[in-house]
């Protein structure tokens, strides 16, 4: 028991150091308020040469490289936080100074108000007028894509995609099953898409996963754990060991993680998934009782946080890194990345080896996980950039956005500038200390939001070579394969939506679902509501209409399937 007490006095001291480290590291979250001064110019010269040299070499190739210098256009799109940590829009970054100089289009980015997009995105579809290019969520457009060209809001872009959009054009004929996810119901083109990888699963369809104290495991005796069972046992043992909260998370995350232990499924967006070709909901499933009933009995045991559903980042963080919790479901970045770090600053005797991921949780030992935290090849938020009815350089507008897919526009977007933010070693991107150190005090996340876009989910194909480096500690490499475990690939609702004339009815239903599923599962857990009313609940689920609107996905679905 010697070693024990060691262990948890070393926890104790560590939170007051850990607070006051967590305060300064910048790492993987941190920023800085002054830009990087490197002119797009300078940054667009390859090694050895002047901005001058540079400059006068890329002009001479105009001719031949820029068959639309000098266009203007306009790009709506969000303006992500890490790249407003450091530019006050995308057109000030290095990133798109260095597109402008290679393609010689200038493209004006008009952001709405961050927390007000969908509002915003609303008052400008109703003034009828729109910029060249509009960057938004296609696929929760009520209709689906298809409706907002039905709508002339924007184009069909078929035979755009087959003249003057050759590189896309070429991925998505070696990759049909991502072909077929990024056209309308009828099987039209309609976007350039954030693709996050082309086959799955790869590594950048995983971003978080359950952190763990491992040196408390190992002292206590334990192994990882992977099924519900052996979690229920960690976390008592955690419980008994003296952290006041074992388990602590966010409200978004808490039950989509611990309900693939009882191989249900319902994520923040609907409860829809796919089984054998049949659309199915985890709300009303018998498993889905089973996975309620455990989470009130670890809430009424205090194994998980019972302030879950206001808690956020800060809270976690400062949870774990002082003691306070023994496990947590974060980010691999600014989680796994970042308690490592600042606990380490705390106290160097705890390691990399110390604080590491577990397997998705599943709902038996040793087999993959039959639904998981994943994320689409086209993410189910369906970021993708559409060319509007109102564009007068539709061609430009086209090449323009099939330059991110070609292989300079992806080393552009996914590695930023060759000799300053990556260099090519062995045949591979590598990134340089403007990204990985950078000299102006950017975390890792700001400097690549400033020279790249694959890390704010801009219009690319997300390349694996990117998420791995940027995972750069071993623990975190480690929890990418980890994440892997799991089968839900298989099971994912592909990007679709609900038939024109189905989706008023369809988001009444699923906003009336969604709030009393919501509002009812969180009594069931804090016991605010006993259990013994859940037929009660699951009747007025289905007097909402669930049941239709599950067969109006079922009609999606087959439509997206044979086409």
């Amino acid at each position: 028991m010697r070693k024990r007490f060691t262990t948890m006095k070393r926890i104790t001291a560590v939170a007051a150091a850990a607070s006051m480290a967590a305060m300064s590291l910048t790492g993987c979250g941190g920023s800085s308020s002054s830009a990087p001064e490197t002119t797009a110019k300078e940054a667009a010269a390859p090694a050895g040469s002047t901005a001058e040299t540079a400059g006068g070499e890329t002009s001479q190739a105009a001719s031949s490289d820029k068959p639309y210098d000098g266009v203007k256009l306009t790009w709506w799109t969000k303006l992500n936080a890490n790249v407003s940590a450091t530019y006050p829009n995308l057109s000030e970054t290095p990133w798109a100074q260095y597109v402008k100089e290679q393609t010689g289009i200038e493209v004006e980015f008009i952001h709405p108000t961050v927390g007000s997009e969908d509002e915003e995105f609303s008052i400008m579809v109703a003034s009828g007028e729109y910029p060249d290019i509009i960057e938004h969520k296609w696929t929760a457009y009520a209709g689906g894509p298809g409706a907002a060209i039905s709508d002339g809001i924007i184009i069909n872009l078929d035979d755009v995609m087959e003249s003057k959009a050759p590189n896309f054009k070429k991925l998505m004929d070696e990759h049909p099953d991502v072909d077929k996810m990024v056209k309308t119901s009828d099987g039209s083109y309609y976007c350039f898409p954030f693709l996050r990888g082309l086959e799955q699963p790869n590594a950048t369809q995983f971003s978080a996963g359950i952190i763990v104290r491992k040196d408390v495991l190992d002292e206590l005796g334990l192994e990882l754990p992977e099924t519900i069972d052996e979690w229920d046992t960690v976390l008592r043992a955690f419980k008994d060991y003296g952290f006041e909260v074992p388990f602590t998370t966010r409200k978004e995350w808490m039950k989509p993680v611990w309900c693939p232990g009882f191989d249900n499924w319902v994520d923040n967006e609907n409860s829809f998934y796919v089984e054998d070709g049949v659309v199915k909901n985890g709300l009303t499933e018998d498993s889905r009782k089973e996975f309620i009933a455990k989470m009130n009995e670890w809430y009424k045991d205090g194994l998980i946080d019972r302030d879950y559903l206001v808690a956020d980042k800060a809270s976690n963080q400062t949870y774990f890194t002082t003691g306070k919790s023994a496990a947590v479901y974060a980010p691999f970045g600014q989680g796994l990345g970042q308690y490592t770090q600042i606990m380490n600053e705390a106290d160097p005797e705890i390691t990399q080896d110390d604080i590491r991921c577990t397997v998705p949780v599943t709902a038996v030992k040793g087999r993959n996980a039959k639904f998981s935290k994943m994320n689409q090849i086209y993410d189910k938020s369906g970021v993708s950039a559409a060319i509007s009815t109102q564009c007068k350089e539709v061609d430009a507008a086209a090449w323009l956005l099939d330059w991110m897919y070609s292989e300079q526009g992806n080393l552009c977007c996914n590695f930023g500038i060759e000799g300053l933010t990556y260099e090519m070693k062995d045949g591979q991107p590598v990134y340089t200390d403007v990204i990985m150190k950078n000299p102006d005090g950017l975390s890792v996340a700001n400097a690549l939001a400033a020279y790249t876009r694959a890390s704010t989910s801009g219009v690319c194909v997300q390349d694996p070579r990117y998420i791995e480096q940027y995972y750069e500690q071993d623990n975190q490499k480690e929890a990418l394969e980890l994440s892997k475990k799991t089968d839900m690939g298989e099971h994912f609702y592909p990007p679709t939506s609900v038939a024109s004339e189905d989706a008023e009815q369809y988001a009444e239903i699923m906003n009336n679902v969604k709030t009393l599923s919501d509002e009812m599962e969180a009594q069931f857990i804090s016991g605010a509501a006993s259990l013994d009313e859940w037929d009660n609940y699951i009747k007025q689920l289905k007097d909402f209409g669930l049941d239709d609107a599950t067969a109006m996905m079922q009609k999606a679905y087959d439509l997206y399937v044979s086409n």
